[in-house]
């Protein structure tokens, strides 16, 4: 399977397992789905959340694929789904105690066949480290909401991915760090790297995340050339002027 291949699978699975949760995470409804977010005019600077909290690396005969799930993706994910976000956030509330990071990593032989890095050895060789530098090992007593979470998970990429659904696991670290500070918060600046030590042919791979993420932040955009930009950027990088932490759009056009 190309990387290519197994990230397309990925990402549809990742979609049906969100759908999922978030229905069983809360009452059924009849609610008239929120077209806010679907309905939006997506232009070449409008991130996806996906490509946004998933990094893939693919070279060297080693592929691996690690997704970091913000607390936020879930609200996202049930209001694009016409649930209500606010419920999904109570429901799940129980989430926020955790960094939570899905990963699966193989070696690749010259003749193509997946040698899979198993969910056991990937919780002893995955860490997160904060924007200070101090590293967290994955925790193994989680609440009854994070085990759930994934065993959810694990049977639904094994149906939709074969052997690298099987191997796929889903980690907690913590979500502070030992000062109280958040490791990961998708809604303020900051920096955080989730570290694979020792499996894709090097001491250490490097995943690092800059936030905060543009998919849950109000849009900004650019003083001069009105372009929509990333959240995290400080300055347009097409015009060089500085940006302000929020700015309102301003005959936008978007891209067909």
């Amino acid at each position: 399977m190309k990387i290519s291949k197994a990230l397309s699978l990925f990402v549809g699975s990742s979609l049906l397992i969100v759908s999922c949760w978030a229905q069983s995470a809360q009452p059924a409804q009849t609610a008239k789905p929120d077209m806010t977010l679907a309905g939006n005019i997506h232009t070449t600077d409008d991130p996806e959340v996906l490509r946004e909290t998933q990094i893939a690396v693919d070279a060297h005969n080693h592929l691996a694929l690690v997704w970091w799930v913000p607390f936020e993706f879930w609200a996202y994910s049930a209001k694009k789904r016409g649930n209500d976000p606010e419920k999904t956030r109570q429901n799940l509330k129980a989430l926020k105690d955790y960094t939570v990071v899905g990963v699966f990593a193989a070696n690749v032989s010259a003749l193509g066949s997946f040698d899979y890095v198993t969910p056991a050895d990937l919780q002893k060789k995955l860490f997160i480290r904060d924007s200070d530098g101090q590293e967290y090992a994955a925790l193994t007593d989680i609440s009854g909401d994070a085990k759930n979470l994934a065993d959810l998970i694990r049977p639904m990429l094994g149906n939709a991915m074969g052997r690298a659904g099987e191997n796929f696991a889903m980690l907690f670290f913590p979500a502070k760090t030992k000062t109280g500070k958040l490791i990961a918060d998708e809604g303020t600046k900051g920096s955080f790297t989730v570290v694979l030590k020792d499996v894709l042919g090097e001491t250490e791979t490097d995943f690092a995340w800059h936030t905060p993420l543009t998919s849950f932040s109000e849009p900004r955009y650019c003083p001069a050339g009105k372009e929509r930009v990333h959240a995290d950027w400080d300055y347009c990088p097409w015009h060089g002027v500085k940006l302000q932490s929020t700015s309102a759009p301003v005959n936008v056009r978007a891209s067909k």
